[in-house]
């Protein structure tokens, strides 16, 4: 069997498509991992929807907000950071 898996997401603006993409995550077989998410500074309400998901899921999300807009390779490095899964 596979141990902990990291899905990192770097998101910016996507208040309404992200639900969708997080949903299917938790819809999947497999559940052991963690999602850590990067907010890229997000002007609509991307960070508001990530904190409710880790609200819910307090183990399976990890949240990080960058103060700007910082662009996609920025952001996915930030989620690598903070990967602490084997996978």
């Amino acid at each position: 069997m596979c141990g902990k898996v990291s899905i990192i997401m770097a998101c910016y603006n996507s208040g309404k498509t992200i639900r969708k993409a997080i949903d299917s995550i938790l819809a999947q077989t497999y559940d052991n991992w963690v999602m850590i998410c990067c907010d890229d500074g997000s002007t609509d309400d991307t960070f508001d929807i990530l904190k409710a998901y880790k609200e819910q899921y307090p183990d399976k999300f990890v949240i990080i907000r960058n103060e700007k807009n910082m662009m996609l390779p920025f952001s996915l490095n930030k989620c690598l950071e903070n990967v602490t899964t084997e996978l």
